[in-house]
């Protein structure tokens, strides 16, 4: 395009030629700079309450781990978005600054939980004998180390012989490994997309895939490795809304933003709607569906939430996402801004972290002794220690995130933005900018 608009509002194109070494012209957004969106961390914030829930009782809460898809859709539009506006603005994206965010936001934290996973459950087989735990700990280390996670212990299963999930000292790795080869492969693809303006073929291969996958689940297919039920689709997704985003005007009629508006309503109701059909809320009316499959069964048994609920909910964060990036006083909008959520969710990768070790840490070792002392102490040693990795950990290193981002850099990035996964079950996988 002739008129482009830079970050600062200035008038810009991506080389004087236009055009890059291949002689193609790249694609350049059209979108406005997105900055800092407090409804995307007040709905990480809220996701990672959800995450809680579903891993401390899995059954009565099982449709929350659709939270995941939320935490991954979030993850690939930001992402994609951050990509086209450095693109735009610079005519080229640094991959060496882009990897170092990444690294800084990811594993300085991640590293610290699993190295404090595997003494603590050290100091419990020293004490007690347990090397059932220090064996799974040890192999959780491992996997979720070399962000292999998802490879070497899919996710779900249980999905094949029925009964509940195994407990893993740090069995939600899984989604910062599936997140993390996004960065690792999504984001290359990405950029040469841009540069060799193939980012229309990318999109409709990724709404194919989205497609394929959710059919595949709901025919109760799950994937090489279980890979359907990883939810690579809703990242695809992710980045089809971005490219939306990116495509259509900055500035929309009338009456498409007032549809636009109303599609935000409809896909929050669905959101709810098909969260709350996998949880025992909805049992009185009837309208349960369950998640686990029972000891013995298969998913072809007959209807399970997954294979439907993933898709719906991904659809509908897309929706939603699309309309919080253009009108960001829509009243969803509003209501996830709330400081409360968005604090919660400048935390959730933190938060996310933790919750599962200290959690199974406690069951091995209090509430071996007394259940409700162990209940007792969790959300207090959880909201602790998250405070303490925030302050000493994550904001340290956003400083330095901050200073490799330099002069321009997205609002996201300059917010310090918390995704995940992200989730966002999501990750919540770490920060999305």
């Amino acid at each position: 395009m002739s008129d482009e608009r830079s970050d600062d509002g200035d008038p810009t194109v991506s080389d004087p030629s236009g055009t890059t070494a291949t002689g193609r012209a790249p694609f350049i957004s059209n979108a406005d700079k997105l900055g800092y969106l407090p409804p995307f961390d007040g709905m990480r914030g809220v996701a990672v309450c959800m995450v809680i829930l579903v891993h401390a009782t899995f059954e009565p809460f099982g449709g929350f781990a659709g939270t995941v898809d939320l935490f991954f859709v979030l993850s690939g539009f930001l992402i994609t978005t951050l990509l086209l506006e450095e693109d735009r603005r610079a005519g080229r994206v640094d991959l060496r600054r882009f990897y170092s965010r990444r690294a800084l936001r990811l594993l300085p934290l991640m590293y610290l939980v699993i190295v404090g996973t595997l003494l603590a459950a050290l100091a419990v087989h020293l004490l007690t004998d347990n090397q059932d735990l220090l064996d799974k700990a040890i192999g959780d280390a491992l996997a979720g180390g070399t962000y292999l996670y998802h490879v070497i212990h899919p996710v779900h299963t249980e999905l094949v012989g029925g009964g509940p999930p195994e407990i893993r000292p740090l069995l939600h790795l899984w989604s910062l490994t599936v997140e993390e080869h996004f960065y690792l492969f999504g984001a290359l693809l990405i950029i040469v997309a841009i540069r060799r303006n193939w980012m229309r073929w990318v999109a409709a291969a990724f709404v194919v895939g989205w497609v394929a996958i959710g059919l595949a689940r709901l025919t109760g297919h799950v994937g090489p490795l279980f890979a359907w039920y990883q939810r690579p689709d809703s990242l695809m997704l992710g980045v089809v809304v971005a490219f939306v985003n990116a495509r259509i005007p900055a500035r929309l009629s009338e009456r498409a933003g007032r549809r636009l508006r109303i599609g935000a309503w409809v896909a929050t109701a669905v959101l709810v709607g098909t969260f709350l059909v996998g949880t025992w809320f909805v049992k009185p009316l009837g309208l349960f569906v369950p998640f686990l499959v029972p000891e013995g069964g298969s998913l072809r048994d007959g209807l399970y939430w997954g294979e439907f609920g993933f898709t719906l909910i991904a659809a509908s964060v897309a929706v939603m996402c699309f309309t919080f990036a253009r009108y960001r006083d829509h009243p969803v909008a509003r209501f996830f801004s709330w400081k409360p959520f968005t604090e919660l969710g400048r935390r959730s990768y933190a938060i996310y972290l933790l919750h599962v070790p200290i959690g199974v840490l406690l069951f091995e070792t209090v509430s071996k002794v007394s259940e409700g002392l162990g209940l007792l102490l969790y959300l207090p040693l959880l909201a602790v220690s998250v405070e303490v990795a925030h302050r000493l950990v994550e904001k340290p290193a956003m400083r330095m995130r901050l200073t490799l981002a330099g002069a321009g850099a997205s609002g996201a990035a300059a917010a310090g933005v918390s995704g995940a996964a992200a989730a966002g079950p999501a990750r919540p996988a770490g920060d999305d900018d």
